[in-house]
């Protein structure tokens, strides 16, 4: 696949003297947990309305390992077997990938490390198979971002793929008001918080792309709350999942909602994103369908959410992790 490099705690896997094969890496392994439910005179299964719950997944990595360091202790040859096998024992190996430019990662816990049979050739090649469990489930964005999402109303999380038809504004080749004026070929957009966060310039002629804002559920997104809200209530419309919260209204004072951890605080901060302050997790509840999952649509891939507060008119903000399969 082009585009795509391994790295283990940081260590590039791929070198001269070793190489990653695809095995599921490509697509890491999943099952799917299900309600069965068995009715008289019906078949199959009844669907509960539930989201999809998933199990833990695996990446696997074929691993070859050139040259006469393979099997042994030549430095020369950086990324020998033996190096490799340390890197996979170690006690919080962290597994990265980079696709097309974006790293995104996952903690990881290694279930077998082997030597693969028939293919040893002892100081020409090495190849042996590194199984790698994956307790969250997804690769993410080693980076959050603080997004900003409308009250009281459905409001992008992150944006929708889509593509422009033409360009439909122009800027000055050289001098204003005395150049010839060039059609403008990007756009640009926050990637998080507007006038506190890295920007984005996307080309016209691509748009944004399928996938570009993660492809899986976001599970663990810490909310903050406007100052003074008593009661909220966020959901996710492609999933029905949601978080609720009702509590003191608090004039001076944020709440934040960890989702991921099911724990709510206020604190006059705005940007504490680490249970501190007042601790008001009895307040939490979820909806029918499930303690929040926001899900991207399957149709152009946008992030949504639907908020609605009491006490405050003001934006939510939302800080998030991209999420890819």
């Amino acid at each position: 696949m082009a585009g795509v490099g391994y790295a283990l705690n940081g260590v590039a896997l791929d070198s001269r003297y070793c190489r990653v094969t695809l095995g599921s890496t490509l697509f890491a392994g999943v099952s799917v947990s299900r309600s069965k439910v068995s009715a008289p005179f019906r078949h199959g299964t009844i669907p509960s309305g539930v989201t999809p719950t998933f199990g833990e997944r695996s990446a696997t990595l074929k691993v070859a390992a050139f040259g006469a360091g393979a099997i042994g202790h030549d430095t020369g040859h950086g990324m020998d077997s033996s190096r490799l096998a340390r890197l996979c024992t170690t006690p919080y190996p962290v597994l990265s990938r980079t696709v097309n430019g974006q790293l995104q990662q996952a903690v990881v816990e290694l279930a077998s490390l082997e030597a693969d049979d028939g293919g040893t050739v002892l100081d020409r090649l090495t190849p042996f198979t590194a199984v790698f469990a994956m307790p969250q489930v997804w690769w993410r964005d080693p980076v959050a971002y603080d997004r900003p999402v409308a009250a009281n109303g459905t409001a992008f999380l992150w944006p929708a793929a889509c593509r422009w038809a033409q360009p439909y504004w122009t800027r000055w080749e050289v001098e204003p008001n005395n150049s010839t004026s060039l059609l403008a070929d990007f756009v640009t957009m926050w990637i998080g918080e507007p006038n506190n966060s890295p920007s984005l310039l996307i080309p016209l002629s691509s748009g944004i792309p399928d996938g570009m804002f993660g492809d899986a559920p976001v599970t663990d997104p810490i909310i903050r709350l406007p100052k003074g809200v008593s009661s909220a209530s966020v959901t996710d419309p492609t999933s029905n999942t949601g978080v609720i919260w009702q509590g003191a209204a608090n004039a001076n004072a944020y709440t934040y909602v960890d989702v991921g951890n099911c724990l709510a605080w206020q604190s006059t901060a705005d940007h504490q994103w680490t249970q501190s302050g007042t601790d008001v997790t009895g307040g939490l509840d979820y909806p029918a369908g499930g303690l929040l999952q926001c899900w991207p649509n399957p149709v152009d891939n946008g992030y949504r959410l639907t908020s609605k507060i009491t006490g405050s008119g003001e934006p939510l903000l939302v800080h998030v992790r991209r999420a890819w399969w």
